[in-house]
């Protein structure tokens, strides 16, 4: 009963993150952070199954009062990740094949879905994707002016922001596919990082954080993405700057895991280390910065002293 009741809040929980983060507007990009963590959790702590379960009561919910194009979403976006994710982990996959591998089932469902719902509808999967990609472009440029619009402006300056968001926003078209693929990547991590916190325990199956590296041989791939996106045009270039969306965050996440390292050389605290990582992340030009460390490690190998050592 016990076991039952936490799996009953757990599914509350998923539902009232779901609901609140469809009104929150720019802020609901911090709420889907935490969506998927209460049937995680569940799953890390009682065994996949309860996990599976609660997943099930909130799309039951959420069936029961938004229908069920908002049960396929929440299916999609958070309900599988808070189902396989704990199921990998607890068969001790290590924890950066357990993102890629989640990941990559959240897409090839998602692709399975769009197909199926464009079949039924009689309409051309790419004139879906069109104007799905309209509607989150249009949602990103408005909440960007409404960002911008507080401050005192010339009307050049006025023109001058207006003409740049125009620019982002057919940016933003081209490189859709590579940011999708980098924020599911994100969710996965994120949602893993919460459960290693919560759970108290330094690290999930897998390497540790301060040890890990990315493949040695995607850096070529980001060489060669890098030379694309810089001489070529059209569809190569397309290619080439959502490889480097999605590449680059990769080098991100190392080059994190070689301030982690730093971090645990020095024994900080974990208050200090959270704070640290959110300057890391949203203060230019520190994102580039760890981006560049994380690069130039494949070559520098910062963390080489403490390897040697052990």
């Amino acid at each position: 009963m016990t076991r039952a009741l936490t799996v009953v809040l757990g599914a509350l929980a998923g539902y009232l993150l779901f609901g609140v983060a469809g009104a929150l507007g720019i802020g609901a990009v911090l709420v889907n952070l935490f969506t998927p963590l209460p049937a995680a959790l569940l799953g890390m702590r009682l065994g996949p199954a309860w996990g599976v379960a609660a997943v099930g009561l909130t799309a039951v919910a959420i069936l029961a009062t938004s229908g069920g194009g908002a049960v396929l979403l929440f299916a999609l976006q958070f309900g599988l990740p808070a189902a396989l994710l704990p199921w990998l982990l607890t068969r001790e996959v290590p924890w950066d094949r357990a993102v890629v591998t989640t990941l990559g089932l959240m897409l090839g469902f998602g692709l399975i879905a769009l197909l199926a719902f464009a079949a039924g509808s009689g309409q051309s999967a790419f004139a879906l994707v069109d104007a799905l990609v309209d509607k989150e472009i249009s949602q990103a440029v408005t909440l960007m002016e409404e960002f911008s619009s507080g401050s005192e402006q010339s009307p050049a300056e006025a023109e001058a922001l207006r003409q740049a968001v125009a620019g982002m926003g057919e940016m933003m078209r081209r490189v859709y596919p590579g940011m999708l693929i980098a924020a599911g990547g994100a969710l996965q991590l994120a949602t893993g990082g919460l459960l290693a916190v919560l759970l108290r325990t330094r690290s999930l199956p897998g390497p540790v954080f301060a040890r890990w590296r990315a493949p040695e041989l995607l850096i070529w791939a980001l060489i060669a993405a890098g030379f694309a996106a810089a001489l070529s045009t059209g569809a190569v270039q397309t290619v080439a700057f959502n490889l480097l969306v999605v590449l680059l965050p990769v080098y991100f996440l190392q080059g994190l895991a070689v301030v982690e390292y730093f971090f645990s050389r020095r024994g900080l605290s974990l208050l200090w280390r959270g704070l640290s990582y959110l300057l890391l992340v949203v203060v230019n030009p520190l994102p580039l910065i760890v981006t560049g460390v994380g690069i130039f490690d494949l070559w520098a190998d910062f963390r080489k002293k403490r390897v040697n050592n052990d």
